[in-house]
């Protein structure tokens, strides 16, 4: 663009003149701008409509067919904290009975308290649920580190849980996945290791061989033993039934067993023990008494002689702790050849209750032959006696803690019991209902069975409100504006719909309207033919005319609702409904409504799709022609700019001559006073 000096040599503005003569040539793009507005606008209101039409169109599909609802069913539980119920539409109205009497529980162990930093040793083990096992090899070390590995291993068997009790101490729980009896957790292998946990007991069907201790007072004797036993001074008291002694003071006496038992790896000697320590008054009397030397005291001027005299008593140490831990106990006497083997089991001042005495870890494969029971200090009662020895089960081991029980449910239906091996998903017990068991309860629950009327009203209002939208938006599209005057025009414009006389719009609209208020086949024994039949119409009785010409539906949800209830057949047929007994909905009104819809919304070269691209390609034409106009405005400048630049130059040079030929001339300027020659 040249630089130029507006104006210098001829006096005008063309700066000025140059930006209005680019105004004037710049029109079209403000008038296509309008219009380019103005296609955004048609394709932003064929979006909206585009909207509204998939809603109406999804709302009627909710009316026929599979979605529809009038035969849906509902189950409503008298208490809901005990049983809950739904009911779809194979469920047959009518009340039903229910007791819960045992919900199903998923089986539940737990070993005993085992502290944190403790190392447990190696171990390999089986977990079995519903015939499904899993091997657990255990390297050892920590209870936290053995849920670890069971967690690995068997997760999708067993869950496990880390439990902190007290202090330091913590608890492994498993608990099966799967609910019932079927769930119950099975352990086999290292029975040792898992009873040294606390997690089992012992085998399943193991039994115990048991040999009752009786006390008759001819077989007890002195006791015999490398003990050194200071001099007694304590009795011994026999049971008449001989079920029990009873030793007071100081005491060790030898049972003699009839027969000798031949202990095993796995016997213990249970026992009851109940000691009381025996309350001694403190000794107040001195060991020893000295007189010293002889005093004098004067008292009132008389003088007296008295003796000094020191009490000395000197104390004994003795052990407390040996006090306190040896007042009473049990020994187990063996022989080996002519050697006699023993062990003294002591027990504490507080020992009270069964006391379980591991003998066959010290005397295994050897024969007992007597049984040592002493009191060293008040007095003990011994009782209920007896050797065991387990005897080998089935190699499944029986579970020591067992928080919840493996269980079914069982429940009660109009008298009848019935037993399921879960809570929920029942739905084999009242056809098309499904069950839900919340906990149990002495009282039955009654179980109402009915028509869900909420559901079906709920769907044919939002096609009601769908298609009363979509009428409220056509009237914007298409309404119509009077002018009265020609300058009017302009205001009367921005009144008009966008899609005002479009036919595309128009058919569609009476296309709805006719099929919302046509007459459709039924072979219902008691059929619905007109929608107003069902309780919907387009306006109450004796509504004005401008009501009516709008078109839009008006529920009566008390008729609706009794329609339904009373003829579900007929106004599922009503809405969809099959002409021709091939099993495929062919004809109704939700049906016809969603066929008259689907050319519009359809994927693909939808109507209203190619209606949207028209509209683009008018946008991007008039954006085309604008920014070929903006070039040409910018040559049009320049254009104006080169020529009033040529003008100048030409007035200048005009002007120089001018001036040359004055001086050559001698023509006095008469702005100089200058005389001519």
């Amino acid at each position: 663009m040249p630089v130029t000096l507006g104006g210098m040599s001829s006096g005008l503005d063309t700066d000025s003149i140059i930006q209005k003569l680019v105004e004037v040539e710049a029109r079209p793009i403000h008038q296509w701008s309008g219009e380019r507005e103005n296609y955004i606008r048609r394709k932003d209101a064929l979006g909206d409509l585009k909207s509204n039409l998939t809603k109406l169109n999804e709302s009627a599909k909710d009316l026929y067919g599979f979605r529809a609802s009038y035969n849906d069913k509902k189950a409503v539980s008298s208490n809901q904290s005990v049983l809950e119920a739904t009911a779809n539409k194979i469920a047959e109205k009518g009340i039903k009975e229910i007791k819960v009497k045992e919900l199903a529980s998923n089986h539940k162990i737990s070993t005993d308290k085992i502290s944190k930093d403790e190392k447990l040793p190696s171990a390999k083990f089986q977990i079995m649920v519903n015939g499904e096992s899993q091997a657990i090899s255990f390297k050892g070390g920590t209870v936290e580190r053995l849920r670890d590995r069971i967690g690995e291993v068997a997760s999708e068997l067993v869950s496990t849980g880390y439990v902190k009790t007290d202090g330091n101490n913590y608890i492994l729980t498993i608990e099966s996945k799967t609910p019932g009896k079927k769930g119950e957790i099975i352990l086999t292998g290292d029975k040792d290791f898992l009873k040294k946990i606390g997690m089992v007991k012992g085998e399943r069907g193991e039994d115990q061989d048991k040999t009752k201790l009786v006390f008759d007072r001819k077989y007890f004797s002195s006791y015999s033993g490398e003990r050194e036993v200071p001099s007694e001074d304590g009795s011994l008291d026999v049971a008449k039934d001989g079920n029990s002694i009873k030793i007071d003071g100081l005491l060790w006496r030898e049972l003699a067993l009839p027969i000798s038992a031949v202990i095993k790896k796995d016997t213990v000697l249970e026992v009851n023990i109940d000691y009381q320590k025996e309350a001694v008054e403190e000794e107040t009397i001195p060991f020893r008494m000295e007189i010293g030397p002889d005093e004098e005291i004067t008292i009132k001027g008389i003088k007296l002689k008295g003796y000094n005299v020191s009490r000395i008593r000197p104390i004994e140490k003795t052990d407390d702790k040996k006090k306190d831990t040896d007042v009473t106990g049990i020994g187990i006497v063996a022989v080996d050849g002519d050697k006699r083997i023993e062990k003294i089991y002591e027990r504490g001042k507080d020992v009270k209750g069964k006391q379980v005495l591991p003998i066959g870890n010290d005397f295994d494969g050897k024969t007992v032959s007597k049984i040592i029971f002493y009191c060293n200090d008040g007095s003990a009662k011994f009782s209920a006696a007896n050797i065991m020895t387990p005897i080998k089960g089935t190699g499944v081991l029986e579970p020591k803690n067992i928080v919840k029980n493996a269980a079914d449910a069982k429940i009660e239906l109009d008298g009848i019991e019935i037993v399921r091996d879960r809570n929920n998903n029942l739905n084999d017990i009242i056809k098309g209902v499904d069950l839900t068991l919340k906990r149990s309860s002495d009282d039955p629950v009654i179980l109402k069975i009915e028509p869900d009327l909420d559901k079906a009203v709920d769907k044919i209002k939002n096609f009601v409100k769908a298609y009363n939208d979509y009428l409220d938006l056509n009237v914007k599209l298409t309404k119509t504006a009077k002018i009265n005057k020609p300058d009017n025009y302009g205001k009367s414009k921005r009144e008009i719909g966008l899609f005002v006389g479009d036919m595309t719009i128009l058919r569609l609209e009476n296309t709805l309207k006719t099929a919302v208020g046509e007459a459709y086949p039924s072979r219902s024994e008691n059929p619905i033919k007109i929608l107003v039949q069902t309780g919907i119409s387009t306006g109450a009785i004796n509504a004005n005319w401008e009501s009516i010409k709008e078109g839009k539906l008006v529920i009566d949800e008390d008729k609706l609702r009794s329609t339904i209830d009373n003829n579900a057949e007929g106004i599922t047929e009503f809405f969809g409904s099959d002409t021709d007994g091939d099993n495929r909905i062919d004809n109704g009104m939700a049906y016809r409504i969603e066929s008259y819809l689907r050319p519009y919304l359809m994927s693909g070269r939808s109507v209203l799709a190619a209606k949207i691209d028209v509209e683009n390609e008018a946008i991007k034409s008039t954006d085309d022609r604008i920014d070929r106009h903006k070039d040409h405005l910018k040559k049009y400048e320049e254009k104006l700019r080169t020529k009033f630049a040529s003008m100048e130059r030409s007035i200048t040079e005009s002007k120089s001559q001018g001036n040359w030929l004055k001086m050559n001339l001698g023509i006095q300027d008469s702005d100089s006073g200058t005389k001519k020659k």
